[in-house]
């Protein structure tokens, strides 16, 4: 991104930005709740390896699919509705030598573009429930998994119920509503097809950071960690700070309502 491009990033631009567009601009690793420590549950209790075919489901930019080659060789499809976010995936994949087995493509997950039995595990994070048709999508994750292959999910649930202040503010911050009916049951119902079994689990309660070691955390990460935004000037790191952290207040404010769950599927 060159000066004029980057003076052109203003905290009204990046406001304008949808969610996982901005952060795909920002070249985050936008990982799947409970980040490496997720992942690396995956590898060991999913038996991921240098044969695994995996399918990256609404991949963002590729974090647990690059995370698990790192660890395993084992090749993936990552698919996301973000162009931004597929072009930042190829990117970091090029960057570590890996395009040749890991690829990316724009697409819906409620319409993969691929065959039947094509992949030996899904890796879904929490993504289905930003899925508007998480039944359909699914369904067709379902119809591409291999028999034995795995769904290895990672999603939030709602312990405790939220006010509708809550829902508010993450709605605001990410254009998204989650639904308090989110609980810990429904994500084992929504699983429970006749053709899915849980046969692996571990769930885990969340807790708020203090608002003031957010912050110092947020502008750490923008003005010194993130490789992209550490080489803006200070005004377009402050743009990318100030969304960055009226995402992160809301996401940070719901923990103490939440748990994650993760679980591993296996198709009949």
């Amino acid at each position: 991104m060159n000066e004029q491009a980057h003076k052109a990033i203003t905290p009204e631009f990046l406001r304008s930005m949808s969610y996982p567009d901005f952060v795909a601009l920002m070249k985050q690793d936008n990982t799947p709740p409970g980040s490496a420590y997720t992942v690396d549950y995956w590898i060991e209790h999913a038996g991921i390896s240098n044969n695994s075919v995996l399918l990256d489901l609404a991949c963002s930019t590729g974090y647990s699919s690059r995370y698990c080659f790192s660890k395993t060789s084992s090749s993936a499809e990552g698919i996301d509705i973000s162009e931004i976010a597929i072009s930042t995936a190829r990117e970091k994949a090029a960057a570590m030598g890996a395009q040749d087995k890991l690829r990316y493509q724009v697409s819906d997950a409620c319409s993969l573009p691929f065959s039947d039995d094509t992949f030996t595990h899904i890796l879904g994070g929490c993504n289905f429930a930003f899925i508007q048709e998480r039944s359909k999508a699914l369904a067709e994750v379902a119809r591409v998994l291999r028999p034995q292959g795995v769904i290895c999910t990672s999603n939030f649930y709602y312990r405790k119920q939220p006010g509708q202040e809550i829902i508010n503010s993450v709605y605001n911050a990410i254009g998204f509503r989650p639904d308090p009916d989110w609980t810990l049951k429904y994500w084992h119902d929504f699983f429970a097809r006749e053709d899915l079994e849980l046969y692996h689990e571990k769930n885990h309660e969340l807790s708020s950071q203090p608002q003031e070691e957010l912050k110092e955390n947020l502008l750490r990460y923008v003005s010194a960690e993130n490789e992209f935004t550490r080489e803006l000037d200070e005004t377009t790191q402050n743009a990318f700070y100030e969304r960055y952290l009226a995402i992160r207040e809301p996401l940070n404010d719901q923990r103490d309502y939440q748990g994650v769950t993760i679980q591993l599927w296996r198709k009949k």
